[in-house]
């Protein structure tokens, strides 16, 4: 992967949708050029997949879920299927995930399904304010 590229994968990121024309006009390629780029990236693995960033809608927080040790990384697999985000972490707590719902009762629900697995001995949970 050269400059080229990585100029390329800064476009994406900044617009997933934009045409390879445009990306082509900006970096000064072909846009066949730009196509076989991306291809290469796709193939290659560097480029997982094409997505859109929105604004949660609803309520969003974050569950910071302290484990016993042998349970972390079961606990880590459930808690990646019930969460927007999943990271392990280090410190107090072992596991942390990022949740979206409709409401906070949804939220509750979600956290309440995390408490029940097995190996999870505590859970914080942060809820993000907004200016609404």
């Amino acid at each position: 992967m050269d400059q080229v590229d990585q100029r390329i994968l800064g476009l994406l990121r900044d617009n997933a949708r934009i045409k390879n024309m445009e990306i082509a006009r900006k970096i000064g390629l072909t846009e066949g050029a730009v196509r076989a780029r991306i291809r290469k990236l796709v193939d290659s693995g560097i480029i997982e997949r094409f997505t859109i960033q929105t604004r949660a809608a609803g309520v969003e927080g974050f569950v910071m879920i302290e484990t016993r040790a042998e349970r972390t990384k079961q606990v880590a697999a459930r808690v990646r299927q019930l969460s927007s985000e999943a990271f392990e972490t280090s410190g107090d707590f072992d596991v942390a995930a990022r949740l979206v719902a409709e409401d906070l009762a949804g939220l509750n629900s979600i956290v309440d399904q995390i408490r029940s697995i097995p190996g999870v001995v505590k859970t914080t949970t942060l809820l993000k304010l907004t200016r609404e």
